[in-house]
């Protein structure tokens, strides 16, 4: 009996390591999850980020080169450049 006295404040304190092991365990899988779902995202907006900016650029270079042929037809009928 004495044995056993002596033994449960230590059987409580292995618990509550075990306990907190267990928490901590928990704690690193939902971060890990996290971080995948996290990753994902990153890349689909990267992605999305990267098309845009494709889109952008040949919008950009659509309308320079209509500005240029547009100038170029002005001042042809103007007689301002042969």
């Amino acid at each position: 009996m004495a044995r056993s006295e002596k033994l449960k404040p230590l059987e409580v304190e292995l618990r509550r390591l075990e306990d907190l092991s267990k928490s901590i365990v928990d704690d690193f899988a939902y971060m890990r999850a996290r971080e995948e779902q996290m990753r994902d995202t990153n890349e689909s907006t990267h992605s999305r980020v990267m098309y845009f900016s494709l889109f952008s650029m040949l919008c950009l270079l659509g309308l320079a080169t209509w500005q240029v042929l547009y100038l170029r037809r002005y001042f042809k009928a103007k007689k301002l450049i042969e």
